[in-house]
C-alpha cells in the first residue's frame, strides 16, 4: 500500500547513471506523488542545481565524470544548498564507504539493491526533517518579528512615561519659578519706563535682563505642555528640545 505524502509532497532530483535503475526509482516516487526528475552525470545534476534548488537530492556514488561523493561535499559547502537533504545510492556498502559519504556531508546513505518500502521510508523521513526545518525557521522568524514589535512598544511606553514624568515636573516648576519670574519682569519693564534717568549702558542691561526672564517664562511653559520632541545630540543619546518654534524676538505678555 502506498504511502501518503500529503504536505510533504516535493520535488526530487535523481541523479544517477543507469537508466534502468533510474527508471525504477523515479517511478517508486511518482507513485507516491512526488515531483521527479533526473539527471544522469554529475554535469546535468550542477545544471539543474543551478536552475533551481530541489527538496531532495537521491545521489549515485559513481559517474563516469565523478564521484558522487565530491559533489555532495562541494554542495554542502556551498551556502546556497547547504541545507539540501542529500541521500547517497550506491552499490559500495562497505562501512568505509558510508563513513566517507555521511563525513562528506551525505543526510542518508541506500545501499543497492535496496527494499522499496525502506528506500520511500527513508526519503520520508529525509522529507520530513526538511519540512520540520523550515517550520522551525517560520517560527523563529516570526518570533524575532513580534520581538521587534515588543521592543518598540517598550520603547514608546518609556517614552510616554518620561513625557509624563516632565509634565509633572513642569507643573512644579512653573508653580515656583513663575511667581519670582513675574516680579523680576514686573521691576524691569517699571524701571524700563524710567530709562531716561539711567546711562545708555545701564539701559541695555535691563533689557537683556528682560529677555532673558521672558526666555524663561517660555521654557516654563512650554514644560506644561510638552510633546514629544525627542532629539538625539549624540549617538545613543537623546534629550527633549525645549526651544520651540519660535521667531527670533517673539515674546509673549506674562
Amino acid at each position: 500500500m502506498a504511502q501518503t505524502v500529503g504536505p510533504l509532497a516535493s520535488r526530487i532530483l535523481v541523479s544517477e547513471d543507469d537508466p534502468i535503475q533510474a527508471a525504477v526509482i523515479c517511478d517508486l516516487l511518482e507513485k507516491e506523488g512526488y515531483e521527479v526528475e533526473w539527471r544522469a552525470t554529475l554535469a546535468e545534476t550542477r545544471e539543474v542545481m543551478r536552475a533551481g534548488i530541489p527538496d531532495l537530492l537521491l545521489l549515485d556514488r559513481m559517474f563516469p565524470d565523478g564521484d558522487g561523493c565530491l559533489l555532495c561535499q562541494e554542495l554542502k559547502a556551498n551556502p546556497a544548498t547547504l541545507g539540501l537533504p542529500i541521500i547517497l545510492l550506491t552499490a559500495r556498502d562497505r562501512v568505509e564507504d558510508r563513513v566517507e559519504g555521511l563525513l562528506r556531508g551525505a543526510d542518508d546513505y541506500i545501499p543497492k539493491p535496496f527494499h522499496p518500502r525502506e528506500f520511500l521510508a527513508r526519503v520520508h523521513s529525509c522529507l520530513r526533517t526538511l519540512a520540520l526545518q523550515r517550520e522551525l525557521r517560520l517560527k523563529a522568524e516570526e518570533l524575532a518579528r513580534k520581538h521587534q514589535a515588543l521592543v518598540e512598544t517598550q520603547e514608546r511606553l518609556i517614552r510616554s512615561e518620561r513625557l509624563a514624568a516632565i509634565g509633572e515636573i513642569g507643573v512644579g516648576i512653573r508653580h515656583e519659578i513663575n511667581n519670582p519670574l513675574g516680579t523680576i519682569l514686573g521691576f524691569v519693564d517699571l524701571l524700563l519706563t524710567q530709562a531716561d534717568a539711567f546711562p545708555e549702558a545701564a539701559r541695555r542691561k535691563l533689557e537683556a535682563i528682560r529677555r532673558a526672564t521672558i526666555r524663561i517664562r517660555d521654557v516654563v511653559r512650554r514644560l506644561e505642555d510638552i510633546e514629544d520632541r525627542t532629539v538625539e545630540y549624540v549617538p545613543g543619546m537623546q534629550m527633549t528640545d525645549l526651544s520651540g518654534d519660535e521667531p527670533p524676538g517673539a515674546e509673549r505678555a506674562l
